[in-house]
């Protein structure tokens, strides 16, 4: 009790021992789970040079939009089977690394038509057969410093606090050079701050796009400041590295890549 009572007041040593700990538990998943984890690296470069649209799920996304991607290479996230009955479309990749929806909804996400579906190593036994894809999701507290950014999946996929930064790292993996974000709009009626404080923003009224169900978990709001400054990161990487990074979503409060239009994406020549 009295060493819990000193990480509480503490913040700094708070910090040091939580990612100390979690390093520890990464360590230690990537050894456990390495046969699992050597299926990762043949993904490497298999689509160098190509473009991919990575789909968040929020209110500005219309199913029009997911139409107009059937022949593109994209990524789904998290929720976004929801929309499976209103379009045609289907995802190439799926990702989900929100471990309250996956232990929730495993059917639903063993039901994703995709090519590949990748999912944290801890639920390797929940989805067996070919199509997954399992990885180290390592937790680490970095805010207000740089977010951490894998460039080796089969190693870890760093927790950016938002699966869309856990698929620009997949995507950077695979080789895609022009990665293209649609519907995250980065605006929420409830997050939390760094500090652990709810953040109530009352211009936010839908935080999913139409046609899904409002979801609210209190023990695991999003954390905006956070995933900003990971966002933030992966920009910055970009411009160092051999990839760009676009924002095609209408509207949101995403700023720090540069914005396109996501008609005039679709009509250029890849």
């Amino acid at each position: 009790m009295q060493i819990q009572n000193i990480l509480k007041n503490n913040p700094f040593l708070s910090k040091y021992y939580y990612n100390l700990l979690y390093a520890r538990v990464a360590s230690c998943q990537r050894f456990l789970a390495h046969p699992v984890l050597s299926m990762l690296p043949e993904l490497k470069g298999s689509y160098q040079g190509k473009r991919c649209f990575i789909i968040g799920t929020g209110p500005s996304l219309t199913i029009s939009d997911l139409e107009m991607l059937s022949n593109e290479v994209t990524f789904g996230t998290n929720r976004i089977y929801e929309l499976f009955d209103k379009t045609t479309w289907r995802p190439t990749f799926y990702i989900n690394h929100d471990y309250d929806l996956i232990r929730s909804y495993p059917e639903k996400i063993k039901a994703v038509q995709s090519k590949i579906s990748f999912i944290p190593i801890e639920f390797v036994e929940v989805f067996p057969g070919e199509k997954y894809r399992f990885f180290v999701l390592k937790h680490k507290v970095f805010y207000p410093h740089p977010a951490p950014f894998s460039f080796d999946i089969s190693k870890c996929v760093n927790q950016g606090f938002s699966v869309v930064y856990g698929a620009i790292q997949i995507a950077v993996y695979m080789g895609f050079s022009e990665i293209y974000l649609l519907g995250v709009d980065h605006n929420y009626a409830l997050s939390q701050d760094a500090k652990g404080q709810q953040v109530r923003t009352s211009n936010s009224k839908q935080n999913y796009s139409q046609g899904m169900k409002e979801y609210s978990n209190l023990k695991n709001l999003p954390r905006v400041q956070e995933s900003t400054l990971a966002f933030e990161t992966a920009e910055k990487i970009s411009r160092r590295k051999n990839f760009r990074i676009f924002n095609a979503t209408r509207g949101g409060k995403l700023e720090c890549f540069e914005r396109c239009v996501l008609d005039e994406v679709v009509k250029k020549s890849h």
